[in-house]
């Protein structure tokens, strides 16, 4: 996978995506995406960082002169769907899929690379980040533990998002909360198995199952003072054996709202409840949180230079009444510098973020790359 496309003087953003797009890696094994990342930039005339938080990609670029430090990211995971398509470069690795236009996002922050390598800021630092595991919520995370990246001073940072459902090439913005926070939560119950015809000696999770689902859907209306939202998304019970009583459970559930604070009330409440139902039953329970994300908060000024720019290359700019319901791990990096996420219509009729027919639209590339720029150069050439 290791193909370098193009010298310094030419690259072509879109065969980029393709070749991405032909060989996905998932969350924590992205090590060829990343060295594929490290090795184009190097083409560019650029000394990447690797291997921060992992498979992450820093690259630096300095002006030499006074001024903000911008950092712009990207991420490059896949996801484990498997592609249903007819597509020239569709996944050549079964069962994984850019089914969610990660593919897309680092694509156009190299378009970015290609073009400050020819015209780089006349002020202050443009830090470009690609980051891996997003879809685990791990990876900015993890990228933040590098003493190096964590030290920088950073003034703006600056993600965007493919978004089905919207027109294409249309900017989405939102300041303060702009995507919810959310957890995966697995609650395993353990009791004891008994023949089918005397129930009486085990102990049958059955009931304290239905109870923690009945907890679990009542959740958004206890937290009416927030956006919060509680899907079941999984439940298990005993085996498929007529002549034997269950003896164990599982239940999956996604919980998310839109402020962080209520999103851990929720967690600990959760946590109480399993406890205190499972003592009633005498059961052994395990509450175990997975693919946690914080809120998305975006700063106004930042917001706001998005707008602006994207209205200066005559894009049309939608400001959204309400977050969106999905979560994001650039809340990580939002959380420690300001910055501003947004989105970018990826078409009304679209096929939608994590489905088997989705393919990132290529055409969007050259309208992020071309915001981005527009960014940099209203913050680090005027």
């Amino acid at each position: 996978m290791n193909k370098v496309f193009t010298p310094r003087t030419e690259f072509d953003a879109i065969q980029f995506r393709h070749h991405l797009h032909q060989y996905p890696e998932l969350s924590l094994c992205e090590r060829n995406t990343a060295s594929l990342i490290s090795k184009q930039l190097q083409a560019f005339g650029f000394h990447p960082r690797v291997g921060l938080g992992g498979n992450g990609v820093v690259c630096t670029i300095d002006s030499g002169h006074p001024g903000e430090i911008t950092l712009l990211r990207a991420d490059f995971d896949a996801l484990p769907i498997t592609e249903k398509s007819e597509l020239s470069y569709c996944s050549q690795h079964h069962g994984i899929m850019h089914a969610c236009g990660h593919d897309g996002h680092t694509a156009s922050l190299m378009e970015v690379a290609y073009k400050l390598s020819l015209c780089p800021p006349e002020s202050g630092k443009v830090i470009l980040l690609f980051q891996p595991a997003e879809e685990t919520g791990t990876g900015a995370a993890s990228m933040l533990l590098d003493r190096w990246l964590a030290a920088q001073p950073v003034d703006n940072v600056f993600a965007y998002h493919n978004l089905p459902g919207y027109p294409r090439h249309a900017v989405i913005v939102k300041p303060e909360t702009f995507a919810c926070a959310s957890t995966g939560v697995t609650i395993e119950l353990e009791g004891k198995t008994s023949h089918a015809a005397r129930p009486e000696n085990g102990i049958n999770p059955t009931t304290a199952m239905l109870d923690i689902i009945r907890h679990l859907q009542g959740m958004p209306k206890r937290y009416a003072t927030a956006f919060t939202l509680v899907t079941v998304v999984h439940a298990s019970l005993g085996e498929e054996a007529f002549g034997t009583a269950p003896g164990a459970a599982k239940i999956l559930a996604t919980l998310r709202s839109d402020k962080s604070s209520v999103l851990n009330t929720m967690k600990q409440d959760l946590c109480d409840a399993v406890s205190s139902i499972s003592v009633d039953e005498g059961l052994t329970s395990s509450v175990r949180w997975q693919e946690s994300f914080n809120t998305v908060v975006n700063a106004p000024k930042q917001c706001e230079i998005v707008s602006q720019q994207a209205q200066q290359l005559g894009l049309s700019v939608v400001e959204l009444d309400e977050p969106m319901r999905w979560s994001e791990d650039v809340a990580e990096f939002l959380n420690k510098w300001p910055g501003a996420l947004f989105c970018i219509g990826s078409g009304d009729e679209h096929p939608q973020l994590h489905n088997p027919d989705y393919d990132f639209p290529d055409t969007v590339i050259e309208t992020a790359s071309a915001l981005f720029l527009s960014i940099i150069n209203h913050l680090h050439f005027e």
